[in-house]
């Protein structure tokens, strides 16, 4: 099935319907292709939402998949399913950047992380490897009854994002952390430089990029988003 991408303001109203028959589809750069997707009006009531932390989180299928337990029920989602209009990818032909719709290609092992008040899970996605650079990005999983929603967690940088399914991309993701209601994220390059970004809660799981600080520095200045 595929969905054009949606207007701002419809990202809660993302969710993902479980056991329904997988699609393929070609992605085309002005179009958001969404595979086994619903959008519905409205997120679940809030008593739906009772905070129930999912268990037994974790990345399977060597490192394709992501499961959990949660309210005594087993999801998981192959990591294909997770897709974002990264604004800083690369062409392999030009070496040139380039605005490109990414699928993930695998999670990234020990970084997941889950919200204990939020009962989120955030994990880090491998989206591309090009040039000895990783292009890779972070998703929140918002567990609901029967289904979950997806969330994009927005970097940001030398340009505005379009909209809440861009981001500009990370490179090595060393871990993805919660603190008492943050969400932390380490990351570096090839050089050995690394920076620890911080966001902070806001009105959408995807939360809002607070700063950066750059933790060791290699050969690359910084690896804090250019902002």
């Amino acid at each position: 099935m595929v969905k054009s991408l949606p207007t701002f303001g419809q990202m809660e109203a993302e969710k993902v319907k479980l056991k329904q028959k997988e699609q393929k589809t070609q992605s085309m750069p002005t179009q958001f292709i969404v595979e086994s997707l619903d959008f519905a009006q409205g997120s679940p009531p809030a008593s739906l939402k009772a905070s129930i932390i999912p268990e037994s989180v974790e990345i399977v299928a060597d490192g394709t998949q992501l499961q959990w337990e949660w309210q005594g029920e087993m999801y998981s989602i192959n990591v294909d399913q997770l897709n974002v209009r990264l604004m800083d990818s690369v062409d392999p032909e030009t070496y040139n950047p380039t605005e490109k719709v990414m699928r993930g290609q695998r999670f990234v092992r020990d970084s997941i992380s889950v919200d204990p008040e939020t009962g989120n899970i955030a994990v880090g996605v491998v989206l591309d490897y090009f040039a000895a650079t990783s292009f890779s990005a972070v998703f929140i999983i918002d567990p609901q009854p029967g289904a979950y929603a997806i969330y994009r967690v927005q970097v940001p940088g030398s340009q505005p994002l379009p909209d809440e399914f861009s981001t500009y991309s990370l490179d090595t993701i060393d871990y993805v952390r919660f603190l008492e209601g943050d969400l932390l994220i380490k990351h570096g390059d090839a050089s050995g430089t690394t920076a620890l970004l911080v966001f902070k809660p806001a009105n959408t799981p995807a939360m809002d990029y607070a700063g950066c600080v750059d933790l060791q520095i290699g050969e690359s200045r910084s690896v804090c988003p250019k902002n």
